[in-house]
């Protein structure tokens, strides 16, 4: 007979969730409950993602057991100090939650403080052995399942990485393809869309993956190394063949066949290469092994100075193309044991941006900061149902909202309905049972009940909900008790808490999708502004720090508004906005995304020195033309609905025109020896970008101006 996997993940958390109530109650352990947590929050498909988020749980388990009792020893006597102190805690463990990385552990940090504060709240000289008991529950708990998932049916991540490593490479590759047609003139951009939304998605994954497969894969963890720099090396090749794509409006108004005569010969051998490591990723050894190739440029057959420029900038996204497909290669080579890794270096093009504050995680750190404030007011002067239970229930929503990345109201459903149906079992099932074969049974069935019905991926927050409500409600102890009453009022804080999560999260300014997509529509405009002011080629000697901190904040924020510009776009509900389509609005956010890469590329190109006499010719030319994106940009995050004055796109174009004529004029009268090849290479880096930047600008102003903003404005109830 054949258990399917649906019903071995249902078993492994249900028997794990036994045996953690029957060491605790056997030991005398207080709050039971608490390694039932644990085993229901850590329990995944593979042992070793479960252990990694163990891990997580534990370490945020500590740290938070030492931050509470810092806390508490530090402000016992005044409530005020340390209630403010503990709200900063929290809000910072929420802007760290709001972020891309080790969020579980940040939530682990904040929720389990706030549980030993308020179960310290009423005896502080029991707060050492509450964070000690809530540490060794924990720990308990996480090393029954972790036990459990090793010894009974196991299942290693390893399948689930190389499995993901195909699928992310195969859409990497196909992306490759549609960029080449792209470049000849055939296909458009929107085939490859959906692959660039795939392909963000599946590197992601495997990043979670690999972590997993590390801890419960003996293969995989003796080919660590290699295997993350292969997810190095796929998330360069992401952004190299991104940049490739931005820079097709360039190349494709040049004669570029005759300019690079050998280019099509490059992109098939890029190409073979791309297949032979499809085939190694299958298991099958390679054909053959990369040729070398180098890109013949003939630069006599460039007719203006941008020109020349263009043909510098898609020489050096080829030669870094070159370099990432045989560093993939080798690499792929040496995991499938196919021969050994080329350690020819691979030159890195991006340059780090350094720490930035995220504005929109900051907003939603105050809400939660917020949350925490009004129901611990709540509490001090009106004491409802719950009593000081009501500020960390509702902070904890606030928090796990964040976590999941989704509205308070969202929660509230199954919170109270999934709260409802474990107060069946308590009310009319457990004060029948005796002994804890009967108690067990029960728990086993429960568990095994939840995680059956709600196995899909995308029901693991209704499934963790139920988990945590059911055992919250049961409150197994050694000594137990029931009471109706104490239920009833457990619903109603829990209602409450909801309430005052949700009310914070509605002040203004207004959660709607369609009012938050303008409201990070007009920041990005706001903050391009503020850099193109800034991209005066003279800007570094007459800057402070506090104005380079600023430029550093708003690259940072603006590489980062089109992805959550694209989270709002999906979802806004256009019934609502009927003039609009999301095709529409998703064309636009890629246009921004645009933006904001040539705005990044140009601020980069700006480090590169420059020649004085370059400097001192373009310097009036590049101040008109800043000034004309400026006030672009102004009136945008006014309204984007504004209308650029007179011919936009005229007006950046003989700009253009009048900076290379001014420059050819200044080349042509430079006196021999004056300028040295590495100035003509910074310099063609320059004009480039100012080329692309304008031309993105012309782009975009055509997609705004064909959305009617005016229905985006209106109040709706």
């Amino acid at each position: 007979m054949t258990i399917s996997s649906r019903t071995k993940n249902a078993v492994k958390p249900a028997l794990a969730m036994v045996i953690a109530y029957g060491v605790s109650l056997g030991m005398g352990w207080k709050n039971p409950y608490w390694a039932g947590f644990a085993v229901a929050m850590i329990s995944l498909s593979t042992a070793g993602q479960s252990l990694n988020k163990g891990v997580l749980r534990m370490l945020g388990t500590l740290v938070a057991a030492t931050a509470a009792l810092t806390f508490i020893a530090w402000f016992a006597q005044d409530r005020w100090w340390f209630i403010s102190v503990l709200s900063v805690y929290i809000g910072f463990c929420t802007y760290m939650v709001a972020g891309s990385k080790r969020q579980y552990f940040w939530y682990c940090c904040a929720f389990v403080c706030l549980i030993i504060c308020d179960h310290a709240a009423g005896n502080l000289a029991n707060a050492f052995d509450i964070a000690l008991l809530r540490a060794q529950q924990t720990g308990m708990g996480i090393l029954v399942y972790s036990l459990v998932s090793v010894f009974l049916w196991p299942t290693d991540s390893r399948g689930m990485l190389e499995a993901t490593t195909r699928k992310l490479f195969t859409s990497q590759a196909a992306i490759y393809r549609n960029y080449r047609d792209l470049m000849n003139g055939h296909g458009t951009v929107e085939e490859s869309r959906p692959l660039r939304i795939q392909e963000v998605q599946l590197l992601t994954q495997r990043a979670q993956l690999l972590n997993a497969a590390e801890t419960d894969s003996y293969e995989v963890w003796e080919m660590r190394y290699q295997w993350r720099h292969l997810h190095r090396l796929s998330a360069d090749l992401l952004e190299v063949l991104e940049q490739w794509r931005q820079s097709f409006n360039e190349i494709q108004q040049l004669n570029w066949k005759k300019l690079l005569p050998n280019t099509e010969d490059f992109l098939s051998e890029v190409d073979d290469r791309f297949v032979e490591i499809e085939h190694m990723l299958t298991g099958d050894a390679p054909s053959r092994t990369p040729k070398p190739i180098n890109l013949v440029v003939e630069t006599k057959g460039a007719q203006t100075h941008f020109q020349t420029a263009a043909v510098a900038v898609t020489q050096s996204k080829f030669e870094r193309l070159d370099m990432l497909s045989r560093a993939v290669y080798d690499c792929v080579r040496e995991i499938k044991g196919f021969g050994l890794q080329s350690l020819s270096p691979v030159s890195q093009d991006v340059r780090g941006s350094g720490f930035g504050l995220d504005p929109d995680r900051l907003h939603i750190a105050a809400k939660t900061t917020a949350t925490f404030w009004a129901a611990f007011l709540i509490w001090f002067y009106i004491d409802p149902p719950g009593h000081e239970t009501l500020v960390g229930i509702a902070t904890i929503v606030a928090l796990g909202a964040t976590l999941a990345r989704l509205s308070p109201v969202t929660l509230f459903a199954p919170l109270i309905f999934l709260t409802l149906l474990a107060g069946i079992l308590y009310i009319f099932v457990m004060p029948h049972l005796s002994g804890f074969t009967q108690l067990g049974a029960m728990i086993f069935l429960a568990t095994f009940g939840i995680y059956y019905l709600f196995w899909q991926p995308r029901q693991g927050l209704v499934k963790s909900i139920g988990a945590a409500m059911f055992l919250a409600v049961i409150g197994v102890q050694n000594q137990q008790t029931y009471n109706f009453a104490g239920f009833a009022n457990t619903v109603v804080m829990i209602a409450l808490a909801c309430g005052i999560a949700i009310a914070i999260w509605y002040i203004p300014p207004s959660p709607r999708p369609e009012k938050e997509f303008l409201r990070l529509l007009a920041r990005f405009y706001r903050e391009s502004e503020y850099l193109i002011a800034h991209l005066a080629l003279d800007w570094e000697q007459r800057s402070g720090w506090a104005k380079r901190w600023k430029t550093l904040l708003y690259q940072n924020d603006l590489l980062e508004l089109p992805q959550k510009l694209s989270v709002r776009a999906g979802q806004i509900d256009y019934h609502l906005i009927p003039g609009t389509t999301p095709e529409q609005v998703q064309t636009l956010v890629n246009s921004l995304q645009s933006l904001a890469l040539r705005l990044k590329h140009m601020a980069d190109v700006r480090t590169y020195p420059q020649a004085a006499l370059m400097l001192r010719e373009l310097l009036e030319d590049v101040r008109a033309w800043r000034m004309a994106l400026e006030e672009l940009f102004r009136n945008w995050s006014g309204d984007p609905a504004a209308k650029p004055v007179g011919n936009l796109q005229g007006r950046l174009l003989l700009k253009v025109e009048e900076m290379e004529t001014r420059i050819s004029r200044t080349l042509s009268l430079a006196e021999e020896g004056e300028l040295h090849e590495k100035d003509y290479e910074n310099f063609y880096r320059l004009i480039g970008s100012y080329r692309a930047l304008s031309e993105s600008v012309v782009e975009h102003a055509e997609l705004i101006g064909a959305i009617d903003w005016g229905e985006w404005e209106e109040e709706r109830f």
